[in-house]
């Protein structure tokens, strides 16, 4: 771990101040720190949408704080897609920046960061703030994912190969650990599996060898499961907006639906697909390099090569992959 009065140290041995002044800190800053988002307010969006403002973390003995602002970008500590995303670097300016402080009393960092503004206590003793120059580079990756359709992801690696991503039965572009609906049929794979899992026994309805969840004809009739969803577009105020429901069709009301009854052979052309909801956790490796903080009272200077300032954990359970 990287504590702050270290790597103050260093630099305060490499570039003289005025006073001789050290900041004497406990801070640890490295990629275990957790760090908290202020976020833009908006009811409309879920929270892990909204777009991230600040970053901050803070410390009681001493009170001191370490904050990033965030001007002009896209970041919500997440990201969307199957393909992991290039890091988001951002150029320090008079927006962004990184500021250090040190108060006279313990400071609540919601209320202090995130609010429009700030309470005038505790008194601020002390402050840095990065000058122009330097970069701040934001690294997030996937730690869990998961399309929670009652399939273990082990077991969704068809081919056995161990790697998750090249099973893909219904060729979507999403592999079928995180697809929700693996044979694209709109019926989910969670409602396909049958009663006798446990002992790795699934439901497969026409016998073909093939489990009702990785198959898109569930009866074997012909016509794929989908289009036996003959009332799909039957939204009487909307015909465009889609039900997408098979169960709820029986054409011979034998107490069958269509699609698992081979004696009903009706269809209707649907190529619409359910949305792709899966729940994942990301999490954001926050590094600062080649920057320069001074002291907003007096000008001293802090030079830093490399700068870690932690880690933000952001947690989503309805990000679509569609």
């Amino acid at each position: 771990m990287k504590n702050f009065f270290l790597i103050v140290l260093v630099s305060f041995s490499l570039f003289s101040c005025d006073d001789g002044d050290i900041i004497v800190t406990t801070f640890d800053f490295d990629e275990d720190a957790t760090l908290t988002a202020c976020r833009e307010a908006d009811e409309a969006v879920n929270t892990s949408d909204q777009l991230i403002t600040l970053l901050y973390t803070t410390n009681t003995e001493p009170s001191e704080s370490l904050s990033l602002s965030l001007s002009g970008t896209d970041f919500t500590g997440k990201f969307s897609g199957i393909e992991q995303q290039d890091s988001l670097v951002i150029n320090l300016n008079q927006t962004n920046k990184i500021v250090y402080r040190t108060y006279d009393a313990p400071i609540n960092g919601g209320e202090y960061f995130c609010n429009d503004i700030p309470p005038s206590q505790p008194r601020v003793l002390e402050e840095y703030s990065t000058t122009n120059g330097g970069q701040v580079i934001l690294i997030t990756t996937i730690t869990a994912q998961d399309d929670n359709d009652g399939i273990p992801a082990e077991d969704e690696d068809l081919n056995g190969n161990g790697n998750y991503f090249d099973d893909d039965t219904d060729n979507d572009g999403i592999p079928n650990f995180l697809d929700i609906d693996d044979d694209n049929d709109n019926v989910l794979t969670l409602n396909e599996l049958g009663s006798d899992i446990e002992n790795g026994n699934y439901l497969d309805t026409d016998n073909d060898g093939i489990p009702d969840y990785l198959d898109d004809d569930d009866d074997g009739d012909g016509v794929i499961t989908r289009y036996e969803d003959l009332n799909a577009n039957a939204n009487s105020s909307n015909p465009e907006e889609f039900i997408l429901n098979p169960a709820d069709d029986d054409t011979n009301q034998n107490g069958i639906p269509n699609y698992l009854d081979p004696e009903d052979t009706q269809s209707e052309t649907i190529d619409v697909v359910k949305v792709n909801s899966i729940s994942r956790d990301f999490r954001t490796i926050v590094r600062a390099q080649n920057i320069t903080m001074e002291n907003t009272a007096n000008g001293e200077e802090i030079i830093l090569e490399t700068l870690v300032m932690g880690r933000l954990e952001v947690s989503s359970s309805d990000e679509s992959l569609n």
